[in-house]
């Protein structure tokens, strides 16, 4: 029997900054469908190493931050480099656990950079619908790809899949990395655009593209998801 299972009801620890990449999108339903109770933890808030102890799972999603440096100069969240240097001792912390976790876009990054791999800043923001390179039938689908950094490969961990710009998921014990927004719906992505205050004719194409695959979409997070949960909940 899975250790969680030893509870009625099993939880999920949900890390994000208060705006942009906060939204669940297509895990919220999923988590509901699968009994999952959800607490939500702000990393503005410089989270303590214990902060996530009491989930059963850890999902930490992305962010406009960045790693690829110290988040330190005058124009940065003067709280940014003190909170990510927090989450990835907590992530280490989870790691070391041997519990599982789900890191998406920001949140894969962080989880590479815990393992010892790199962030790396690209020439330009990467934004594409693309299916990856991959063995997992459950990932053989196009996904959303939107990001300015992208993350290598840890050592010692399995990549599930990669596009031709980059390695685009791995897998570590039970913590999993996916540089893909697997969870965003076409409110949360048009969200995301609003909040960063970008003229509405930049991202209108990408939330179109959302909506017309609507369905497809969610009938492929959800197989994901629940890919993910069956192994490393076991």
């Amino acid at each position: 029997m899975a250790y969680w299972q030893n509870r009625a009801v099993p939880s999920a620890a949900v890390i994000a900054n208060p705006k942009v990449g906060a939204e669940l999108g297509h895990l919220g339903p999923w988590l509901s469908a699968n009994g999952f109770t959800v607490t939500r933890l702000v990393r503005d808030d410089v989270l303590p190493v214990t902060a996530a102890d009491d989930a059963d799972l850890l999902i930490i999603l992305g962010s406009v931050w960045t790693m690829t440096r110290t988040m330190d100069a005058s124009d940065d969240p003067p709280h940014a480099a003190a909170a990510i240097a927090a989450e990835v001792e907590l992530v280490q912390h989870r790691v070391a656990q041997d519990r599982p976790l789900l890191g998406l876009c920001f949140g894969g990054q962080l989880l590479s950079k815990s393992l010892g791999g790199e962030v790396i800043e690209q020439e330009r923001t990467y934004v594409a619908w693309e299916t990856p390179t991959t063995e997992l039938p459950e990932m053989q689908a196009p996904w959303l790809l939107l990001h300015r950094d992208r993350f290598t490969l840890p050592r010692n961990a399995e990549l599930l899949a990669e596009a031709e710009h980059a390695p685009v998921a791995f897998r570590y014990g039970r913590a999993w990395g996916l540089q893909f927004h697997a969870e965003v719906d076409a409110p949360g992505l048009q969200g995301m655009f609003t909040d960063l205050q970008m003229p509405q004719w930049q991202w209108q194409q990408y939330v179109d593209a959302v909506t017309a695959r609507a369905d497809e979409n969610r009938l492929q997070a959800n197989a994901l998801f629940t890919r993910f949960w069956n192994e490393v909940g076991e």
